[in-house]
């Protein structure tokens, strides 16, 4: 099989392109072999079902998450650890959830512009075991909802836990609080 060399012309704003010479130089290497390998790297991201935008939120969240000092833990670890310690201590386990959820809130809330908008984000990133997540606002009131096959219910009240601390980090007030077996469904009222 023969590879084509042959090129194409493509109009590019200008100040994008300007940008994207000096992250080019940034990097020592040249505007074309940096467009190139981004398109390479778009289609990836195309051809995995993603499109660009969702790729840059999911980015700004993992960042967040390892400015917060988050960690991806095997789940079978996670309630491992969830349940020896909920034998020992329910009620400080739950408050280090809302506390460590009120930090995250406070961090969400001056990182980003919109920072309810993250928090559905940032579930669906950083929790693998939920198979649904839902963050929107309906004038003054946010209602987050959570749907996982597989949180056990401690798991499901101490996720709710880290969820409350978040919105209280983003100045919100809980109205109404719906807890299921791997179901949560809250509202809150900014």
């Amino acid at each position: 099989m023969v590879q084509r060399k042959d090129k194409r012309l493509v109009y590019v704003n200008y100040d994008l392109l300007e940008e994207v010479a000096k992250a080019s130089r940034n990097r020592g290497e040249t505007i074309t072999k940096f467009l190139e390998e981004s398109l390479v790297q778009a289609l990836k991201v195309t051809k995995a079902g993603y499109d660009l935008k969702q790729l840059g939120d999911f980015f700004e969240v993992l960042y967040a998450q390892r400015i917060l000092g988050g960690v991806f833990v095997p789940l079978e670890v996670l309630n491992f650890l969830t349940n020896t310690a909920l034998k020992d201590d329910k009620t400080s386990l739950a408050k280090v959830w809302f506390e460590n959820g009120t930090w995250h809130g406070r961090y969400l809330k001056e990182r980003f512009g919109d920072p309810v908008k993250s928090l559905g984000t940032f579930l669906e990133v950083s929790r693998w075991d939920l198979s649904e997540v839902e963050v929107k606002r309906v004038g003054t009131t946010i209602r987050v909802r959570c749907i996982s096959a597989v949180l056990s219910e401690e798991a499901t009240h101490l996720l709710s836990q880290f969820i409350e601390g978040i919105m209280q980090g983003f100045d919100c007030k809980l109205q109404k609080c719906d807890l299921l077996k791997g179901m949560i469904v809250m509202e809150f009222t900014h």
